[in-house]
């Protein structure tokens, strides 16, 4: 699992302007948020508003991860490297007078990883088309601390969770037409987990029982727009909570009881979010234990 680290930011700026006539504003800004990350909010933004934000300090072994979360709209965010000759230049000297590291055009919801130089960064955003919603810029670094412990079997994982007798969970894991194998097995604070990768899909179930500090799911659900039920056979008290940006493709499952709680979440790595049908919910609250 990946441990995300804190930006470094020494100057942050932003622009308003309000459309006169129409009542309606057009904000767009590049700041600083409470977690010292790099935000984008974009509000009826229209094409060429920009902002600027730094220093962006990238050390070695960092990548740059960009989660946006945009209902419509293209937003350009480049990373233009601050020299040591630079001095007291500002940002928009910084900007105008430079060429960019990296640039790349970000839409939609799907998390952007990106890897270059070690160094000091200005991150410049422009707006390519009209653009509602936020992104957030921030750096993790692979080999930072994981918080789970690697084991070598399920039955390991539930011993390690420390609280449970068992955790089963299919060798081979179907969801929709993609076919996962050879999980990896770890356990952190009351919580075992399977993670299953293939292709640019990966999946992680987790079981907890009783008390437990360990995350059940790495994904906000409150960012989840659609929030629903399914019934799995007869037995009306037999219901799974599905979590996704639309009903009938599930990106987060949970089912259970106090005693015994369980979480499957699918999470696209680099590619289009893979979520999960009522047949396959079913089938996983079935198989897993």
């Amino acid at each position: 699992m990946k441990k995300k680290t804190v930006l470094l930011i020494a100057f942050a700026v932003s622009f308003l302007m309000v459309l006169a006539g129409c009542g309606s504003s057009s904000n767009f800004g590049v700041t600083v948020n409470e977690d010292l990350n790099v935000e984008i909010t974009a509000e009826n933004a229209s094409e060429e508003m920009a902002g600027t934000a730094g220093t962006f300090s990238v050390k070695d072994g960092d990548s740059v991860q960009i989660e946006p979360s945009f209902d419509e709209g293209t937003v350009l965010v480049e990373f233009f490297p601050i020299n040591g000759s630079d001095g007291d230049l500002d940002a928009e000297d910084i900007v105008s007078g430079g060429e960019p590291t990296f640039d790349v055009e970000v839409s939609g919801t799907e998390p952007i990883v990106c890897g270059f130089e070690a160094g000091d960064y200005m991150v410049r955003a422009t707006v390519k088309e009209t653009t509602n919603g936020t992104a957030v810029i921030s750096v993790f670094n692979e080999e930072a601390a994981d918080p789970w412990t690697k084991v070598a079997s399920a039955q390991e994982a539930a011993a390690g969770a420390g609280n449970m007798d068992e955790f089963d969970v299919p060798a081979q894991l179907k969801i929709n037409d993609q076919t996962f194998t050879d999980p990896e097995f770890s356990h952190q604070d009351g919580v075992a987990q399977a993670y299953y990768e293939s292709g640019a899909i990966g999946v992680s179930v987790r079981k907890a029982c009783g008390i437990y500090g360990g995350p059940m799911t790495d994904r906000d659900l409150e960012s989840f727009p659609q929030h629903w039920t399914q019934q799995v056979g007869d037995d009306a008290d037999d219901v799974v909570d599905c979590y996704g940006m639309e009903k009938g493709s599930a990106i987060v499952i949970q089912w259970g009881n106090e005693a015994e709680f369980y979480t499957v979440t699918s999470q696209g790595l680099g590619g289009e979010e893979y979520g999960m049908d009522e047949t396959t919910v079913e089938w996983l609250e079935n198989e897993i234990d």
